[in-house]
């Protein structure tokens, strides 16, 4: 049986982690891994009062939460800001902590990866990166159409991530350029129906609100040249009136359209396939789509598994585990580590590109009549 020990009790710690947590624990059937115990919970601010009141017990630090959660038997959710990402996992490591499941991306930079990679070889850490559309019923619809080729080979992808995110880019430095924010999604999606790629082309957007700008946070594009000859297109607009999680995939003889959930308010999905050998014929289906939770389910069981020596043909788990170092589709720590490897390049591109651009040209005026209140406000995002 195994525990849970949330470390950050932010947005994705207590707003969309512990939410999943708490509805797999409840499930009737009492067949999943849970450990009875309530799971712990540590943040770097006071947040005891809030644990208390969800069910969660607090600790008052990474060593206390040792003792209320055993090690050896406890998954560790790291939801922590990418930054502080080494030092905290080398804390949990010098703990005993082995099973980590880490919120995206992985890393800030190679430099930063490189450290974890090590750190979890030598260290025997089995790392999970939270890739939940990786375990989205839409992308596992849109692999086995590229896998089994109904509509020939796959020639393009693209895909549009459009959300309103003023208020949280200002209340928070956690992400520095817009492609950290919905583009490791995405991204992952690529690498896994199409293979490993490279950067041909990235550029990025500053947020303007009113006299207020946040450098490279307003959106982000990347093209990707991927190895079978396929291109991916991803936009993301973090200025956006709307909210979009679309994805679009060319083949040979017709293409597919497909809706991601826009967030943890409704889980399905939509898939509209028209097969132009079929005189364009355009068939529409609706998904369920609780991707986060699937994933997090398959991450306990798979770690369960491991310990009772049941699952020799994983390869997932991190450079602890024995995980192989490519891309693969089953492995969300190699797709993981590309994505941060592929980000990386997309952002000195950018910057490149950026300081080449004519500096005459005519600059976007600032957004006027911006109520005030989007300058504070509860750290929330639907």
């Amino acid at each position: 049986m195994l525990n849970t020990f949330i470390v950050g009790g932010g947005r994705a710690g207590l707003g969309l982690h512990w939410p999943v947590l708490r509805k797999l624990r409840a499930l009737p059937d009492g067949s999943g891994p849970w450990s009875p115990d309530p799971p712990v919970i540590w943040d770097v601010q006071d947040i005891r009062e809030q644990a208390l009141s969800e069910g969660l017990v607090p600790a008052d630090s990474l060593a206390h939460a040792a003792e209320l959660a055993d090690p050896a038997t406890t998954v560790v959710h790291l939801c922590t800001p990418p930054a502080d990402r080494f030092a905290t996992l080398q804390q949990l490591a010098d703990l005993g902590y082995t099973r980590i499941v880490v919120e995206k991306p992985m890393a800030d930079d190679i430099a930063g990866l490189e450290a974890i990679d090590m750190l979890a070889r030598v260290r025997g850490l089995r790392l999970r990166v939270v890739s939940p559309w990786l375990a989205s019923s839409l992308t596992r619809e849109l692999a086995e159409l590229t896998r089994y080729g109904a509509l020939g080979e796959l020639r393009s992808m693209s895909f549009t991530q459009f959300k309103p995110r003023w208020t949280r880019t200002l209340r928070s430095n956690n992400h520095t350029t817009a492609f950290d924010v919905e583009l490791p999604h995405s991204l992952g999606v690529a690498l896994r129906l199409a293979g490993d790629a490279r950067i041909t082309d990235a550029a990025l957007t500053d947020m303007r609100i009113g006299d207020t700008v946040i450098p490279d946070m307003g959106g982000a594009r990347l093209t990707l040249q991927h190895d079978n000859g396929a291109t991916t297109e991803i936009a993301s607009d973090l200025t956006s009136p709307i909210r979009e999680r679309r994805v679009g995939l060319r083949f040979d003889t017709g293409h597919v359209v497909g809706h991601y959930p826009i967030s943890d308010v409704d889980h399905h999905a939509s898939l509209t396939v028209h097969d132009d050998a079929g005189g364009g014929a355009a068939a529409r289906r609706l998904l369920f789509d609780d991707a986060l939770t699937s994933y997090i389910d398959h991450a306990y069981q798979e770690y369960q598994a491991v310990d009772a020596g049941t699952d020799g043909a994983s390869g997932s788990g991190g450079p602890g585990n024995g995980a192989p170092g490519g891309v693969n589709d089953m492995d969300d720590y190699a797709i993981a580590r590309r994505v941060v490897q592929l980000l990386q390049e997309a952002r000195l591109l950018a910057a490149a590109q950026s300081s080449r651009a004519d500096s005459a040209a005519p600059v976007r005026p600032p957004l006027t009549g911006v109520s005030p209140a989007l300058q504070g406000g509860a750290d929330h995002e639907g």
